[in-house]
């Protein structure tokens, strides 16, 4: 383990195992200073222990690990390309969205270390960066400050990569707020605890057998909502959308959420009788947004695009899209990745 004064700069690949509210240089980083928008006051965290270790490719601040994040403006420019691209293709038929997802590094790090680390690069900068990207067929959504605001709750797991339910939630009520609709507030909805989840952190982090997370999953607000996905090799599966994962290994307790990644995942809604058609573009992150969305749409079309192989443009025309949502983490934009595997127009 080395002080990670030096290391932030690196940028790590994400481990991909398996209520409606809304200028840089290429491989330079952002001001440490958090964003606000307007006068908005965060609240401050403070770490236990005041010290950072890292250890490739994670920091460990106390029991929490987090992603390291650098800010890159030619690969945040190549996903708006792509995105703008997409949405010109689908101008006047398919209302198109792009939510940039923060990950735990930038919203749940304490203050007190963010000062210490040397080239901390501000994600609400880097956020705010893409969305100056986006041509006027794009709806730009930061969930950014909404996620800041409630940053002193349990948003991101301290052993994982991803963000909790009540993230998502705080990402959701962003969307909401944007689309002009009202979300289903977390209280309207029921939940399920599933304890002992050690995510994909861990085996870099020090840490006690006792450290783990508790994983809060919220049921869609309509419990009638059913989904089916199709699986790698093209199986088409029956799934809860909140599935039971007492007994799974604790590594994998995460896909309690929409059965977690596949290339394909068709989810119904019963309760909405509009014949309205949502198309979602996702990594992990969406995973657990697809309960919350899932609850203003006839139809919701979630799709991988690290394992799907069609095109967005001629998919959203098949099935009559209303809109499509980009929901990408922002490490997963700047390794570049998004775009590239995007880049089937």
């Amino acid at each position: 383990v080395i002080d990670g004064a030096e290391a932030l700069g690196t940028q790590p690949s994400e481990n991909t195992e398996p209520s409606q509210t809304q200028e840089s240089t290429e491989g330079t980083t952002q001001p440490t200073e958090p964003s606000t928008e307007g006068s908005t006051s965060y609240p401050t965290l403070t770490s236990k222990s005041g010290t950072y270790s890292f250890r490739s490719p994670i920091f460990q601040v106390d029991d929490s690990g987090f992603d390291g994040f650098r800010y890159i403006e030619s690969s945040t420019k190549d996903y708006a390309d792509v995105v703008n691209k997409i949405a010109e293709n689908l101008k006047g038929v398919t209302k198109v969205y792009a939510l940039p997802v923060p990950t735990s590094i930038g919203i749940v790090l304490p203050d007190d270390i963010r000062a210490r680390m040397k080239d901390y690069a501000d994600q609400g900068e880097a956020i705010n960066s893409l969305l100056s990207m986006l041509s006027e067929n794009v709806i730009g959504v930061s969930c950014y400050d909404n996620l800041m605001q409630h940053r002193d709750e349990y948003l991101y797991f301290k052993t994982d990569h991803h963000w909790t339910a009540r993230g998502a939630y705080y990402a959701y009520e962003a969307l909401c707020k944007a689309k002009g609709v009202t979300p289903y507030a977390l209280e309207q909805r029921e939940s399920v605890d599933f304890t002992g989840f050690r995510g994909s952190l861990t085996q870099y982090m020090d840490i006690g057998s006792d450290v783990s997370d508790t994983i809060t999953a919220y049921y869609p607000y309509n419990r009638d909502a059913t989904m089916t996905f199709t699986d790698k090799s093209g199986a088409k599966i029956d799934w809860p959308i909140i599935n039971d994962v007492s007994d799974y290994g604790a590594a994998m307790k995460y896909s309690t959420f929409a059965a977690g990644d596949n290339p394909f995942t068709e989810f119904h809604n019963p309760g909405v009788t509009d014949g309205s058609v949502c198309i979602v573009v996702k990594e992990s992150y969406g995973c657990a947004l697809m309960p919350f969305i899932v609850d203003h749409y006839s139809t919701v079309y979630e799709i991988d695009y690290r394992y799907w192989d069609g095109s967005l443009t001629e998919f959203a025309k098949e099935v009559g899209a209303d809109e499509m949502i980009f929901a990408n983490n922002t490490m997963r934009i700047n390794e570049g990745l998004v775009a590239g595997d995007l880049n089937r127009i």
